[in-house]
Formats: C-alpha cells, structure tokens, sequence
C-alpha cells in the first residue's frame, strides 16, 4: 500500500493500482459503505461499520461521525503496560495535518473582561470566529448518537493552550455536538447541529505518544460539550481503554447536562488541568462513573499551576471508584487558586469546586477504594520520565470539600471496610486503645480492625494520627466539616 499526502488529505492506493479511496474524511462523513478496497465498510441494518488497516491518515479538521457508524482501526494500540510505546508501523494512527501555536488564537470567543459591558476598551477575543474556523482548530473525531471509534492511534500537534481556552470550551480528539463556548453565549457557534446525543462508545484508543517532538499534543482526550437543550442530556458515552500520554489542558470532562456516562480501564498522565472531570454546572448531571483507571501527574503542562486527578464543578452524582492518583507536590506558591495553601494543585486526589455556577443542593459523590500516591518523575530532553514502582502513599487527603457552604452535599468515601462520614462526627464516644502517630489511612482501619471494642476512628491526613472510638455511627450522623480530622465508620 502506497501512502500519498495533497491539501491534507490522504490518499490511498491499492497494491494493484486501483484508487481505493480519495479521502477518507468525506468517505466517513457521507452515506456511502464501499465493501472493497483499503478501507472496506460492512452494512449491518443501519449500521456502517468502516475497518481501516495499518496506516497513517492525516486529520485536517474535526471529523463528523454521522449516527450509527463504527470506526475500527487494525489493533487495539494499548498493552498490558499502558506506559509502553507500540510500534506505529502497525496501526492505524490519525495525524493531525497541523497545530495551533498562537497563545492569541481565537478558539471560544470569550470576552475578555466578561464582567464589563462591550466597549472600544473591552472588545470581544475575537468577533470572526466561524463554525468552519473552529472545525478546522478542533483536529479529531465529533461522535454523534449510536457511534463508536475503536483500536486507533491519534497525534495532535498543538504546542500550547491558547488563552481563550483557558476556561475551557473544547479542543478534544473526540467530541460530542454542542456549544463553542462553554456557557452556550454565542448560539451561531455551535460543533455539528449542537444537540445532545446517546450511545457513544470510545474504546482501545491511544493518544500523543507518536511523535519526536515532546511538546505536540491535543488540547483534551474526551470533551461532551454543554448543548443549548436543557431539558435532555447527552448520555451513555462509554470510554474504555483510552490512553493519553500528553494533553494541553484536562483529560476526560463531561460538560454540561450529562447522564449514564461511564470511563472504565483508563490511563492519562501529563495533563494541563484536571484529569478526570465533572463539570456539571447546575445541571442534573448523575450516573457518573469513572472506575479502575490511573491519573498521573495533573497540571504538568502548565507547571502545575492548576489541576488535579479528579474535580467535580457541579453534578447531582457521580462514584468514582478504584482509581489510581500519582500527584506531584502539592502547588502551594503559585497555584492559579491559592485559596487553602493552593488544593487545586493537587492538593487532594478529588476536589468538589463551587466555581462555574456549581449547585450541589441534594448531590451525592462517591469515592470508593481510591489509591493516592505521591508521584516519582524527572524530565529528560522534554519528556516527563515517570517512576510509578513501589509508590509512597501520599498524606494529602482523597477528597477536598471546603468551598460549598449552602448544604445538601453528601461526600461518601468508602476504602476497604470503612466509610467516610465527610467530616469528624459531632458525637465520637469513647476512645480505645492509645493515639498512633504517623498512620497513613490503612494503618488506622487495619488498627481498628484489630481493636475489638472499635467501631469507628478519627483519621488526620494531615498529621497522619489516628484515634479509635466506640460511638456506632451511620451515614448521615452529624459531623463537624472543617476539620483536620475526619471519622470513618464500618461498613454495615
């Protein structure tokens, strides 16, 4: 197979001379199912279910993938050992054709001083910005209802985040239709026809590991963009197996009104901004899952200015479960918030913020069997070397909850056989036993454990101490938020 490059596109040509495809882009995006060829499409029903052999297909802007079509490459890219670069020579690997490098771009057409009225003196970023220009700044995959995309490789070539994606409106290899802007102010600004879609399933993907240039990537992995539809979520995105080895701004963010989402087996490291997020608003954003995946090192694209493994900016519900957090030293000079010695920058494995209009009233998050470990890294030649065998656990606390104060927030933390009550209770009853000092969180339930008389413990990850307790307790028992100290109860 001979490989062939014009405009961007390219061009595929059988071994026996005979034009297989022209481009592949307009191919994905029409009504055709050709069933021979380099790219063959088999019609199942409804159902175009497109196989791309090994290769290199250049990406010159965002990609349509109209409802019910399946986009499966040669070989899942991802082993075992997540960290492993494979070799590209056989899979199916999407390039972007080229990258934004302009801090100045006009990527979301925020205002610049949103607070003030328009003016000569408070112009728009931008007042040009086009559907088709933002289509051809969003290099990747925009997923509509009853699609999927799996066993393909992607690299981005963007060399920054611009400032008008600095409170992020988009920028992911795979999207789902919605507003540019993150708060839907511009209606002609919309990603594909702008409504929420169902059943979109990303599996055995591979990011930004495909280049010798270190500081090319995309601006996020997965972004479900807010629509101007109120009233009906998008749901069941399914994202398993997904690997990012370098990203300019968050991993995975679910925005908006989003429900019955699921990110299950998925590896991120070296992002500029959070990981794994939610980012809910006031939306009844709920059935949130995020399981058995691992975060490394939030926030180093931007000197870890900002970031964590998990952050919540409002949502009904969401569990996030068996996750892995390798954070680096918590930011407490200059982290872009530098409220409460700089938690935002990993100062905690999750963070519930109360920023961008988040409206925990009746919201319920669950953290259930997290492991939270400080992170061994050093750069070499650009590249972030990281060491993740025998790790320490780190004596930041699992979750960060101290900015909303209206009431109505449940933040249930769950490790082995203990649960979180989200605060140290008001009624702790009696001590047993003696204090230990310099007890890591597992140290305190294998202690409580042993104690028969035990039945709950005040834990401190900050001083690491631990005290044990005879109160029997439950979820919902009244506890004092605040705290340095937090009680843990059994798990009944």
């Amino acid at each position: 197979m001979e490989l062939l490059q014009n405009k961007g596109h390219t061009h595929l040509l059988a071994v026996n001379g005979s034009i297989a495809m022209s481009n592949w882009m307009e191919l994905i995006e029409g009504a055709e199912c050709p069933s021979s060829g380099d790219i063959t499409c088999l019609r199942i029903g409804i159902w175009r279910h497109f196989k791309f052999p090994a290769g290199e297909f250049v990406v010159s802007r965002q990609v349509s993938i109209p409802e019910n079509t399946i986009i499966e490459g040669i070989a899942n890219p991802n082993s075992e050992d997540r960290a492993k670069k494979p070799d590209s020579g056989n899979l199916t690997l999407f390039v972007a054709s080229e990258g934004l490098s302009d801090h100045n771009a006009c990527y979301c057409q925020n205002l610049k001083r949103s607070w003030e009225p328009l003016s000569p003196s408070n112009p728009y970023h931008c007042l040009d910005l086009t559907v088709e220009h933002v289509r051809s700044l969003r290099k990747g995959f925009l997923m509509y209802s009853n699609t999927v995309v799996r066993n393909i490789a992607f690299q981005g070539k963007d060399t920054l985040r611009p400032t008008d994606n600095g409170d992020l409106c988009g920028g992911g290899v795979f999207e789902t239709p919605g507003c540019v802007h993150n708060r839907c102010d511009f209606p002609h600004l919309m990603t594909g026809d702008g409504k929420p879609v169902t059943n979109v399933s990303i599996e055995n993907v591979r990011l930004n590991d495909f280049s010798d240039d270190p500081t090319l990537a995309s601006q996020l992995a997965v972004w479900v963009a807010q629509t101007a539809d109120t009233q009906t979520p998008t749901s069941h995105v399914h994202v398993t197996n997904l690997v990012a080895m370098f990203l300019h701004a968050d991993g995975i963010n679910f925005h908006g009104f989003v429900q019955n989402a699921l990110v299950d087996g998925c590896y991120i490291q070296n992002t500029g901004d959070d990981i794994y997020a939610v980012w809910g608003s006031n939306f009844d954003t709920e059935g949130i899952v995020f399981q058995n995946s691992v975060a490394v090192d939030a926030g180093r694209a931007r000197d870890n200015h900002y970031g964590s493994c998990v952050a919540v900016y409002g949502a009904r519900e969401a569990t996030f479960r068996n996750l892995t957090c390798y954070a680096p030293e918590q930011n407490t000079r200059d982290c872009y918030d530098p409220r409460r010695r700089g938690e935002t920058c990993n100062g905690c494995l999750g963070i519930v913020k109360s920023s961008f209009n988040a409206d925990y009233s009746g919201s319920v998050f669950t953290f259930t069997d997290n492991k939270f470990y400080d992170l061994k890294r050093k750069e070499e030649l650009g590249r972030q070397i990281y060491d993740l065998t025998n790790p320490q656990t780190s004596a930041r606390p699992q979750v960060c909850n101290n900015e909303w104060k209206k009431g109505g927030l449940t933040v249930i933390i769950e490790s082995g056989m203990y649960t979180s009550l989200g605060g140290v209770a008001v009624n702790e009853g009696n001590g047993v036993g003696t204090a230990k000092y310099n007890c890591d969180l597992m140290c305190c339930e294998s202690y409580c454990t042993q104690e028969a008389e035990c039945n709950s413990f005040a834990w401190s990850a900050k001083y690491l101490r631990c005290y044990l307790k005879d109160a029997i307790l439950q979820q919902g028992s009244a506890v004092h938020a605040g705290k340095p100290f937090t009680t843990y109860i059994k798990r009944r």
